[in-house]
C-alpha cells in the first residue's frame, strides 16, 4: 500500500444512486492525491446492495462483510466495499471505515457524505496543511449548500446559541439584515487556515492516530452532533481542528422529505445535542431544559416561519417580474 494514500470513507444507506456518482466524482477531480475508496454500507436494502456489489465487482474492488473486517489483508491495495449487518448510524458506521483504514496503514482519512460534490481539487491543499502542522487532527474546507449558503465552521456552542439566540432572533435577525451585518463566519479571510472548534462532518480530513487516541467517534449517537462530540474529545486531548476558507465543496443535502421524516430527524438531532451537552459539556438539568426549549423553538417555530416568509417573498418577487 502507498503509505501516503488517503482512505476516502463514504457511508451509504439505501442511496447507491448518490454513492456511486460521489465515488466517480472524487476519482475524477482528486487526480493528484493517492487514495483508496472505502464505501461502508450501513445495512441497506437488497436492491441497493446489489447495485453496490455490481459496481464493486465491475471495478475489481475488495468486498468485505462485517465479520471479516478483523482479518482484512494488510497487503490489499484495492478500493473496498464493506457490508455491515445493520444501520448503525453515522458515528458507528464511519468508525468501521476509520478503524479499517488505520488497520491497513493509512495515516489520513477523508470522511465524505455521499451527497457532497467536488468541483475543484481540495485534498492536496488540506493534506499540505496537515503535513506542516502536526498538532492538527481534523481539517475541513468551506462547505456550501445547494443555495450557496455557507455551512460552518463552528465556535464552541453555549447556552446563548441554544436558548437566548432563538428567543431573541425575531428581533436580532431583522436588525442585522437592516444594518447589512455579515457574520464572522461568512467573512473569514481567505488565508492559509484558521483554528476552529469544529467543522462540517460531511467532508473532513482526519489524522487517524489522533482519532484512535480519543477512541474514535462516540457511538452513543445515531445521527447529528458527532463532530461536536469528536471536537470536544480532541480539544481535551490537546489536538486542534482547522478550517481552510479558500477551498470548498458543495453539500447538496436538502431534498424534499415528508413532515413525518422531518419531525423524526429533528427529534433524533435534539437527543444527540442533549447527549453532547450532558456528557461532554456538563450541563445540569436547568441548562438542559433551556437548551431543549430553545432547540425545539428554533426547529418547530422559527425555521418554518422563516422558510414560509422567504418562500412567499420569492414567489411574490417572481410574479412581479412576470407582470
Amino acid at each position: 500500500m502507498d503509505p501516503n494514500s488517503v482512505a476516502v470513507i463514504i457511508l451509504n444507506w439505501n442511496k447507491a444512486d448518490l454513492t456511486i456518482p460521489c465515488v466517480m466524482n472524487i476519482k475524477a477531480v482528486e487526480k493528484d492525491v493517492s487514495k483508496r475508496i472505502i464505501v461502508v454500507d450501513n445495512g441497506s436494502n437488497d436492491s441497493t446492495r446489489e447495485e453496490l456489489l455490481s459496481f464493486a465487482v465491475l471495478n475489481n474492488w475488495t468486498v468485505l462483510f462485517e465479520n471479516e473486517l478483523p482479518n482484512a489483508s494488510l497487503s490489499d491495495d484495492n478500493d473496498m466495499l464493506i457490508l455491515l449487518n445493520n444501520n448503525y448510524g453515522y458515528a458507528k458506521g464511519n468508525n468501521f471505515g476509520l478503524k479499517l483504514a488505520y488497520q491497513l496503514g493509512h495515516k489520513y482519512a477523508l470522511i465524505s457524505n455521499n451527497d457532497v460534490v467536488i468541483e475543484q481539487a481540495v485534498l492536496e491543499d488540506l493534506l499540505a496543511i496537515m503535513e506542516r502542522n502536526d498538532d492538527i487532527s481534523i481539517i475541513g474546507p468551506a462547505v456550501y449548500d445547494r443555495n450557496g449558503k455557507k455551512q460552518g465552521p463552528f465556535k464552541k456552542p453555549t447556552l446563548y446559541k441554544y436558548f437566548f439566540y432563538p428567543l431573541f432572533s425575531p428581533v436580532i435577525w431583522p436588525i442585522k439584515k437592516a444594518l447589512g451585518y455579515a457574520s464572522k463566519r461568512d467573512s473569514l479571510a481567505s488565508g492559509d487556515f484558521q483554528y476552529v472548534y469544529s467543522v462540517m462532518g460531511c467532508f473532513m480530513l482526519v489524522r487517524l492516530n489522533m482519532l484512535k487516541a480519543v477512541d474514535w467517534f462516540d457511538e452513543n449517537t445515531f445521527l447529528y452532533a458527532e463532530e461536536l462530540i469528536l471536537s470536544e474529545k480532541l480539544e481535551r486531548a490537546g489536538y486542534k481542528v482547522a478550517y481552510k476558507d479558500s477551498t470548498y465543496v458543495k453539500h447538496m443535502h436538502g431534498g424534499s422529505s415528508s413532515d413525518f421524516e422531518n419531525k423524526t430527524i429533528k427529534s433524533v438531532g435534539l437527543q444527540s445535542e442533549l447527549y453532547y451537552l450532558r456528557n461532554y459539556r456538563n450541563y445540569g438539568s436547568i441548562k438542559l431544559f433551556l437548551a431543549k426549549v430553545g432547540i425545539n423553538y428554533m426547529n418547530f417555530v422559527l425555521v418554518p416561519v422563516k422558510s414560509s416568509l422567504e418562500h412567499f417573498i420569492e414567489n411574490t418577487f417572481k410574479r412581479g417580474i412576470r407582470q
